[in-house]
């Protein structure tokens, strides 16, 4: 009987990371279009070169930390890893560009970061994943990249990477079956959408051009 047991319950674990991965490659074909948009866009092309203009990445974590705060305080207690609190290191990260650039606080009036956020308020609380996935994966995969490039890059270190990856996208596909991952996928290309937005509009600001 214990081994009855024993043998359902490892075949419940087998569909249920069978269906993890369908579901890791069903996001990521279906949501590749509009990760490649962005990374194209002449804002990622200097950031990932190194030749970014240091003001203009600063005032692109300015206007990240809003993104990244609202999505911490719904999912705080979830996460459970200080490691994974990126408000924190985002903060850290601006006040060394403030010092470093002798900036004041006028800089940081660049706000084109509220339709995003008042898209992720106006979404029910499970779609909220969607901006994890699409911000803190890519902290942890482009951003290893994007670290080496920048002057201050706080905001990219984690310990233990490989095993906060698996954390994070195990707690992002908790909850995802076939009734709702149509809409989990449309969701992370609108969170795709607003961050081209977001980049787009500091581009135009900071005269990068295309």
């Amino acid at each position: 009987m214990v081994d009855v047991i024993f043998k359902f319950f490892h075949l419940i674990n087998v569909i249920t990371a069978y269906k993890s991965t369908e579901y890791s490659k069903l996001i990521r074909s279906s949501t590749k279009q509009k990760h490649d948009l962005i990374e194209s866009h002449p804002f990622f092309k200097r950031l990932i070169k190194g030749n970014l203009d240091n003001e203009a990445y600063a005032a692109y974590l300015f206007n990240l930390s809003y993104i990244y705060r609202e999505i911490e305080q719904n999912f705080y207690y979830e996460i459970n890893d200080m490691d994974l609190i990126q408000t924190k290191k985002i903060l850290q990260d601006i006040e060394s560009y403030k010092k470093f650039l002798n900036l004041d606080s006028d800089v940081f009036c660049v706000s084109f970061y509220k339709d995003w956020l008042n898209h992720i308020k106006s979404k029910p609380r499970f779609f909220r994943k969607t901006d994890l996935y699409i911000r803190w994966l890519a902290d942890m995969y482009g951003g290893q990249i994007i670290k080496r490039k920048v002057k201050f890059g706080t905001k990219y270190v984690f310990d233990n990477l490989r095993n906060k990856i698996k954390k994070l996208r195990h707690f992002i596909e908790q909850g995802l079956n076939r009734n709702n991952i149509q809409n989990f996928i449309e969701e992370i290309n609108n969170s795709y959408d607003l961050h081209y937005k977001l980049v787009d509009k500091l581009s135009r600001y900071y005269n990068i051009e295309k």
